[in-house]
């Protein structure tokens, strides 16, 4: 299966980002962004065009890098001026950060996302941010919807069926990491951990 449209566009991925989020795709950003202190370090795993520094970040005096395998993002992410490179993740060397950050990407990750984190935790001197979708049209009930979801969101290695529901995220949190959780935040759509390495 060839990789959907929108992720050839960043035009047209940030389009449906905003129709599925309304108003709160900015300010989602912004909320994330909450979390982490001014004058810091962030890694952004799975970046995008580094819409989170654009509108969450940019005025914090960050020491920014996004990581993402896409290079028609990463293009659009050099083109505005961001630090982003274009890399598989799982190929990453974790270099020390005072933030790891993933948003609306675990799922890529499944079935064993846990090991994506716990490199995070490694490498993060603060603390690690995730954040993902509770509320997914791939996930309902209808098949039609989530036929044309997948058809939509398919990056072309036949590997993106899975989304998490708020329990699937939940447990397998609890399962991996409940002594790592510092915070945890729900909005309309998604759930935003805040984790911490106990060295």
């Amino acid at each position: 299966m060839k990789r959907s449209l929108i992720y050839k566009q960043p035009f047209l991925y940030r389009l449906m980002m905003r129709i599925l989020y309304g108003k709160e795709y900015i300010e989602r950003f912004k909320t994330i962004a909450s979390f982490i202190a001014n004058r810091s370090s962030v890694v952004e795993l799975c970046c995008g065009f580094g819409d989170f520094y654009a509108y969450g970040l940019k005025d914090k005096q960050i020491d920014y890098l996004g990581i993402d395998l896409s290079p028609d993002f990463v293009k659009q992410g050099l083109k505005n001026g961001l630090n982003i490179i274009e890399q598989d993740v799982n190929n990453f060397n974790f270099s020390k950060s005072d933030y790891y950050v993933m948003i609306s990407s675990l799922y890529h990750f499944y079935p064993q996302p846990e090991i994506i984190i716990k490199k995070m935790l490694l490498a993060a001197t603060g603390n690690v941010i995730i954040v993902e979708p509770i509320k997914n049209l791939l996930n309902s009930k209808y098949k039609i919807i989530s036929r044309l979801a997948l058809l939509l969101t398919n990056e072309g290695d036949g590997k993106n069926s899975f989304r998490f529901t708020e329990e699937s995220l939940d447990r397998m949190m609890k399962f991996n990491f409940e002594k790592n959780i510092v915070k945890v935040r729900k909005t309309k759509k998604e759930k935003i951990y805040i984790l911490k390495n106990i060295r």
